[in-house]
């Protein structure tokens, strides 16, 4: 299948068994980059700053991960009571039944496999060693399961294989594995509950993510990382994301005031997209479409040497 992004533009396969490059993320189809997305890509490699990619729930969607928003999203089917659970003054309240609810999600999570973009993001990682950054909004960690390297990764709203003492103990601790494979309607013995206990001190923990009524800080979330990281890009990618949640759009901002290259990738119209409009292009593609064919234009890019760009119109932010 080929997605057509504009009215000219050409095709850039990612099975050619010849090319290095084009062999960095198999996929299933091809996808079309057109002059826009060519431009903003070479200028951004050229340029010589970070490569941010910045992905959303869109990404793990097609991993079978419900989005949180939109038909069948989680806060849509469950309404008001599961975006209540989300919060940091229910767990307050009750602390057993948001590890219940969260254990459950964390069940359902962790069948998911990494997918055709997941894998694609990685390569580009590794192709693009120390001036890379991925900054991920999903808790499940698809993106390190599919080889990202952690310290090229900021988990912007934390995951939910991790807990953390809810007193002053630093670091973010494993859940217990007898808690593995926990469903929706299992409730907490005494002696379960007390495994959730902080390994240091023996006080509370509490799940590693961040809920609505919290707000970023660079010890549990790396903000201030992800800021930076944004403010040093010369090219920065959005995927599976539509900017409900304004930390997306906060990102691409910064980077496009940084006068970096912006490239949007999602299956419909959105925020991101009309900013990356003006300050690179986009593709209207899955994002396992988009990205092999992203990450196989990247590394052609990169085996050519440093070749003179097209000309590229970014527009001040």
């Amino acid at each position: 299948m080929v997605t057509q992004t504009r009215e000219t533009g050409r095709e850039v396969s990612t099975e050619h068994p010849t090319d290095p490059a084009s062999r960095l993320a198999p996929c299933g189809g091809a996808v079309t980059l057109d002059e826009e997305v060519d431009a903003a890509i070479a200028w951004g490699l050229r340029k010589g700053g970070r490569v941010v990619v910045v992905t959303g729930a869109g990404v793990s969607a097609e991993s079978g991960i419900p989005v949180y928003r939109g038909e069948n999203g989680i806060w849509t089917e469950g309404g008001v009571e599961s975006m209540q659970m989300a919060t940091a003054s229910f767990f307050v309240e009750h602390p057993r039944e948001s590890w219940e609810w969260n254990l459950s999600k964390r069940t359902e999570i962790r069948v998911a496999q990494p997918n055709a973009a997941h894998i694609a993001i990685a390569d580009i990682g590794r192709l693009l060693v120390g001036r890379f950054m991925l900054i991920g909004q999903n808790v499940d960690r698809l993106h390190l399961r599919a080889g990202n390297r952690p310290e090229e990764t900021v988990e912007l709203h934390g995951h939910l294989e991790g807990m953390r003492c809810r007193g002053r103990c630093q670091g973010v601790f494993p859940i217990p594995a007898a808690l593995d494979d926990w469903g929706r309607t299992d409730r907490l013995t005494d002696a379960q509950f007390a495994l959730l206990a902080c390994p240091l001190c023996g006080g509370p923990s509490r799940p590693h993510v961040l809920w609505f009524d919290e707000f970023y800080d660079e010890a549990s979330y790396g903000f201030a990382t992800a800021q930076r990281a944004a403010a040093e890009a010369s090219l920065c990618i959005t995927a599976g994301t539509s900017g409900g949640v304004p930390i997306a759009g906060r990102l691409a901002g910064i980077a496009a005031r940084a006068g970096a290259s912006l490239i949007d990738v999602n299956t419909a119209d959105n925020p991101l997209r009309q900013l990356a409009i003006r300050h690179g292009g986009y593709i209207e593609a899955a994002a396992t479409e988009a990205l092999p064919a992203l990450a196989a234009a990247i590394g052609r890019r990169l085996a050519e040497g440093d070749p003179e760009p097209p000309d590229f119109d970014g527009e001040d932010a």
